[in-house]
């Protein structure tokens, strides 16, 4: 294992480390000696979880030895009295304690995956929850607040009902004296599982007495930043070490963990539960003369509820619209006028502590799992009534919003309110750790930029920071900007034009395309879940006189996999996109998501899971949401009153980061480790703004490159992706994937991705191969960007099967590499399917006449050929011919040593008259539209060549309207050197359509 010095401090690592790595444990090593904060942004594939836990335990042990053991010890003078576990080490206790946070419990079942490939084994445990953990038959069924009051219950000495006391609780210490070396190898969550249900400790309550004595604890997030679940362990918080790993969220997490939302139906279920506990105690008194318990103390806390109830109704909305909305310290004023203050609160705490346990026995003994709505009041009161101050209400608004409810038959009920107290300063929630002496706070993220803003937002200084580079080459990403569609429409999601059908058609042509070339997975994310089902609702219906939806032809190319709404489905829909990914007769699955949906977050969509990545808009909040409002009124307020000599983060800066940071969180799905490649496609021409480039991740802005024309997007994709098989193996073993977070058992390839796709290709074939037949392009390829030259030969990399119509195999070979080509067997012809871009993507237009250059030659060549445009050349009096067109860009040689087949040197592209479409069939002269067509590439620039074989295709597949395509047409024709090309056009179209034609070049000539 290598071992790198750094800082001073010997650090092994399992692997050959790579320079980025280096430079991130060293920043680690940095914070922990110089004991600051640090802000660490290190892409995803970087190894950052690996680094971060082989810098931090390095560091750790260079201060002494990890922990070994631990001694019981009696916490009375009496005997048999409390027992617990102390560190049987002297002087360990000075040692800093290292908490290690995930947002799941799933992102902390891989750490702990990495953690078993280092050579560190400090003493650690792993916090879960109770839903994780619990192995009671009764409790573990339960959810939230019902689980903690059911499990307290049963933990209970003393129970009404022996028989469901937690027998696991009380084994927990027995256990651990007879293993005091629990927790020196890595054990996580499933370990403390298994071990409970073999040997009979909780493993919950085994875990809380492990962390006591332990060098480092691994636990979510909520454990550091909720104050209940931070004061219950009983950890000494000065000098220790607190990592927050997958920290892009943790702005959020903080502020939604100081605040409250208090709808008006939890409020009737308080004051109901209140009711029931006067009720239940009543009952009591009456069987068993039991005055324990004052049903008083219920009865008041009934009457304030009811009281706050009343108060929020009589509050006077203006405007449903933007609600009622006070400062901060309005709090206090509302609640002082029930009498709840500072002083009353803990006795209404205390009171609202008894009634939960009291229904939770009820419960027990009617053996329901009711919630008890009632602790959401305890919790509102710790929130408002924090620290005994009153000082933190600056951070805050005071709202409340109306909605109108309905009943169950759809007429118009009372309407609904919700109180509600918003923090808007995160910082608040990480406070207490500088106040309580923590050495080093470390947050690091694969998406943490803009690193100065979230800094910011957080109130906390971070003396290091570090935007890492990705740890891949050049080659094997793909970035651009494609701001136009198909068919020249621009990208552009904002509310000015997310809901017109030519928006949402021109990005469903251009998904089509896509879906096309990118082999295997495909992920596209939309700004919200309204414009993902409009759009979809919108493709699947039939547009213009075509008889296929563009739905149907993205579902030809792959099987879609849509994100529900609902949390409950989103397994389901992870299972379905794994199976229609690995089915081997289709090529590939796309999956529609949502940025800030639980897709974009936290997956792991390595190697053939996700080739590509679309992102179709930028996800802005919306600006009317109340919350979204007040937040940015907050900011602009505290901008205004620091000035220019400080800068602060505005309120419309904050809102532009938020949808940056939800698009780079949703990039990060794809090029998950150093052999992956794939590409980030960005289609919102708002995207070329230098300053939305500069808000995307550091590693990936050298990559990005912007499009003009979308042909040029078909033509660099393309050979990107046929690329791909020469980039080296598709798995690095240093980032294995393991199944915690990741896509489920997904199998990477074993092979270079072009060879999968060549089994597809050859699968069906069963002709014969002639081994040695040399197949030539002997034209030269214009290189020129946007040419349309290279479209010709560019083939779809996810290209599954050929017709099955008696296909046959020619070996190519040459000097310098190997080629395969499949030709079809009844006639030989340059492909008219894949000539560019495919603005419709019909079936039955196609030419099954079609020679297709797989995608796994070693060394690519694009096969020359013109974009027959003479096909889509109709004559005035729309007669037909089945006359011979040759090649406008030059001649193809075979030559077969063995006779395999006869055709001369320089073959014809042969139209059968069967095989071409009324209304698309070529002169009667095929000279005269070959030479038309060599001065329109004469006159024309290659980017207006470009233009005018999207409009001729449109022209053809009628996915535009005659009238916008000859409008089109005669403008690119306009200027006088291109004037015999305007006039001579009109050859080429229907009769009925020469005076509207004649309209627009009477317009152009004068």
């Amino acid at each position: 294992m290598p071992t790198y010095k750094i800082r001073g401090i010997d650090v092994d690592f399992p692997y050959e480390a790579y320079d980025s790595q280096l430079v991130y444990m060293d920043k680690v090593m940095q914070s922990l000696q110089e004991e600051c904060n640090a802000l660490l942004e290190s892409p995803t594939g970087t190894g950052k979880t690996l680094c971060l836990l082989c810098a931090t335990l390095a560091w750790r042990k260079s201060l002494g030895s990890f922990r070994t053991g631990f001694t019981m010890k009696n916490t009375s003078d009496k005997p048999g009295g409390k027992m617990e576990i102390s560190s049987s080490q002297s002087g360990a206790s000075d040692f800093p304690t290292i908490v290690y946070a995930s947002r799941t419990h799933s992102q902390i079942r891989q750490v702990i995956q990495e953690l078993k490939r280092t050579s560190y084994r400090p003493k650690m445990t792993v916090l879960g929850s109770r839903e994780q953990l619990c192995i009671h038959d009764e409790v573990k069924s339960l959810r939230g607040k019902t689980q903690t009051n059911a499990c307290r219950l049963v933990c209970r000495r003393r129970i009404k009902l022996p028989k469901r006391r937690c027998n696991h609780f009380h084994k927990v210490l027995d256990y651990l004296s007879k293993n005091p070396n629990l927790g020196e190898e890595p054990v996580d969550i499933e370990d403390l599982v298994n071990i409970g249900r073999a040997s009979g400790p909780c493993p919950y309550y085994l875990s809380k007495e492990l962390y006591k004595v332990v060098d480092i604890i691994f636990a979510p997030y909520n454990y550091l930043i909720d104050r209940g679940y931070r004061d219950s362990l009983q950890l000494s918080w000065s000098n220790s070490v607190l990592i927050f790993d997958e920290a892009h969220n943790l702005e959020g997490i903080c502020a939604d963990a100081a605040s409250f939302d208090l709808p008006s139906w939890l409020l009737t279920a308080c004051i109901s539960e209140a009711q029931n506990c006067v009720d239940l105690l009543i009952e009591r008194r009456n069987k068993s003369n039991d005055k324990s318990q004052n049903p008083d103390d219920f009865a008041i806390l009934r009457a304030l509820l009811l009281k706050l109830e009343k108060r929020i109704a009589e509050v006077h909305i203006e405007s449903k619209e933007l609600g009622f909305t006070k400062p901060g310290p309005y709090m206090f004023e509302l609640l002082a006028d029930l009498n709840i203050t500072h002083k009353t609160a803990s006795k209404l705490k205390s009171i609202i502590a008894e009634a939960s346990t009291l229904i939770e026995e009820n419960n027990q003994e009617k053996s329901t799992g009711t919630i008890c709505r009632l602790d959401t009041i305890k919790d509102i009161l710790d929130i408002v009534f924090r620290d005994g101050r009153t000082s933190h209400a600056k951070y805050y608004r005071v709202h409340v919003k109306e909605v109108d409810a309905w009943s169950a038959n759809g007429s118009k009920g009372k309407a609904s309110r919700t109180l509600s107290w918003w923090c808007f300063n995160p910082g608040i929630a990480l406070e207490e750790f500088a106040k309580s002496g923590v050495r080093s706070v470390i947050l690091t993220s694969g998406t943490l930029s803009p690193l100065d803003s979230f800094a910011e937002e957080l109130k906390l200084h971070f003396p290091v920071r570090l935007e890492n580079p990705h740890v891949i080459g050049p080659n094997q990403i793909w970035a651009g900007v494609v701001p136009v569609g198909p068919s020249g429409r621009t990208f552009n999601s904002s509310y000015r034009t997310r809901d017109t059908p030519e928006y949402r058609q021109e990005l469903g042509n251009a998904i089509v395309n896509l879906a096309r070339i990118v082999p295997d997975g495909l992920l596209v994310f939309f700004p919200s879940y309204y414009l993902l089902e409009q759009c979809i609702g919108c493709w699947k219906s039939l547009s213009n006189e075509s008889s296929t939806s563009i739905w149907e032809r993205i579902c030809k190319h792959k099987k879609p996999v849509i994100e529900p709404r609902e949390s409950s489905l989103f397994a389901s829909s992870i299972k379905d996109y794994l199976t229609k990914l690995n089915d081997t007769t289709e090529s590939g699955a796309v999956f529609f998501a949502v940025c800030r949906g639980k897709v974009s977050e936290g997956l792991d969509f390595a190697d053939h899971a996700g080739r590509a990545v679309v992102i179709t808009g930028l996800p802005f909040a919306t600006s009317t949401d109340p919350k979204v409002r007040l937040k940015r009124e907050y900011l602009d307020q505290q901008s205004r009153a620091q000035g220019e000599s400080f800068k602060v983060l505005t309120g419309d800066e904050w809102y532009n980061q938020q949808a940056s940071r939800a698009v780079n969180q949703a990039v990060g799905r794809v090029i998950r480790h150093r052999h992956d490649y794939g590409a980030i496609i960005f289609c919102d021409e708002r995207f070329t703004q230098p300053h939305r480039q500069s808000q995307v991740s550091k590693w990936i802005q050298p990559h990005i490159k912007c499009y003009s024309r979308f042909g040029e997007v078909v033509f660099t994709l393309t050979r990107f992706f046929r690329d791909g098989g020469t980039r080296g193996p598709t798995k690095l073993s240093l980032l294995e994937a393991e199944n915690g977070g990741n896509l489920g058992e997904m199998p990477s390839s074993e092979h270079p991705v072009d060879k999968l796709h060549m089994e597809k290709l050859l699968s069906p074939l069963t002709t014969p191969v002639a081994p040695n037949c040399i197949l030539k392009a002997s034209s030269s390829l214009d290189t020129k960007k946007g040419c349309t030259s290279f479209m010709k030969g560019i083939l779809p990399a996810n290209r599954s099967s050929l017709s099955s119509d008696h296909g046959m195999i020619v070996g190519c070979h040459s000097s310098r590499d190997t080629h395969e080509t499949v030709l079809h067997k009844r006639i030989t012809v340059l492909s008219q399917e894949h000539d560019g871009f495919d603005l419709t993507d019909q079936p039955g237009e196609k030419s099954k006449n079609r020679l297709i250059a797989p995608c796994f030659t070693k060394k690519r060549r694009f096969i020359a050929g013109e974009y027959d445009l003479t096909q889509h050349l109709g004559n005035s009096n729309e007669q037909s011919s089945s006359s011979a067109l040759q090649s406008s860009q030059g001649d193809i040689d075979l030559q077969c040593k063995d006779n395999v087949t006869s055709q001369s040197r320089n073959l014809e592209i042969v139209g059968q008259k069967d095989n071409l479409p009324a209304e698309s069939t070529p002169t009667a002269d095929g000279t005269q539209g070959l030479a038309f067509l060599a001065q329109v590439r004469e006159k024309l620039s290659a980017a207006e060549y470009i233009d005018f074989v999207g409009y001729m295709k449109a022209l053809k597949t009628k996915t535009l309207k005659i009238s916008e395509v000859l409008l089109s047409i005669s403008r690119l024709f306009s200027g006088p050197e291109r004037l015999p090309l305007l006039k001579r056009f009109k050859d080429y179209i229907p009769a009925k359509y020469h005076s509207l034609y004649e309209q627009y070049v009477e317009g152009k000539v004068n």
